[in-house]
């Protein structure tokens, strides 16, 4: 028995999250492309002018955000048995894995500012947080933790079919 994800060669790739983002939350961009297109057709007073530069910085600040969110990545979560490796993406490259046992990790979803947030604990400490950028979304979310409690209770009942501890 086994649980797999791996990221997709795309969501490999920093740039790859990223675009993957925009073209899942297309709409999110679409008051960018009419600000810019004001901008570009004049005339215009000063003061329409400073008000569209306005929510362009707003704007620009909510895609910085993206692009901080879209950093750390769920590179690899591989459960074979009791054991669970967790490997990180940091912008493109692995930057870490953590080895765990199974009974001490727990998956939650929260929302945070109306996103959701997957969270990996071990015991009580948080030790990664997948927002919702790439190809994650709420409902694969939901999809990777009922998928891990299951595989989970699989395991709990071969070890009492078995007879282990």
């Amino acid at each position: 028995m086994q649980l797999n994800y791996t990221s997709k060669p795309d969501e490999i790739s920093y740039l790859g999250r990223v675009f993957s983002f925009i073209k899942r939350n297309y709409w999110l961009y679409v008051i960018d492309i009419i600000i810019i297109a004001l901008l570009i057709i004049p005339p215009y007073n000063w003061q329409e002018t400073r008000v569209l530069i306005l929510i362009l910085v707003i704007l620009f600040i909510r895609d910085i955000i993206i692009l901080r969110y879209s950093y750390r990545y769920l590179g690899s979560f591989i459960a074979k048995g009791n054991e669970v490796t967790i490997c990180i993406l940091k912008g493109r490259k692995m930057s870490g894995e953590i080895s765990t046992w199974m009974q001490d990790l727990e998956i939650e979803m929260k929302y945070k500012f109306g996103f959701p947030v997957l969270y990996i604990n071990k015991e009580s400490e948080t030790i990664f947080k997948q927002y919702a950028v790439g190809t994650w979304s709420a409902n694969k979310m939901q999809e990777f933790i009922d998928s891990f409690y299951d595989y989970k209770k699989e395991q709990n009942m071969w070890k009492i079919y078995k007879g282990q501890e």
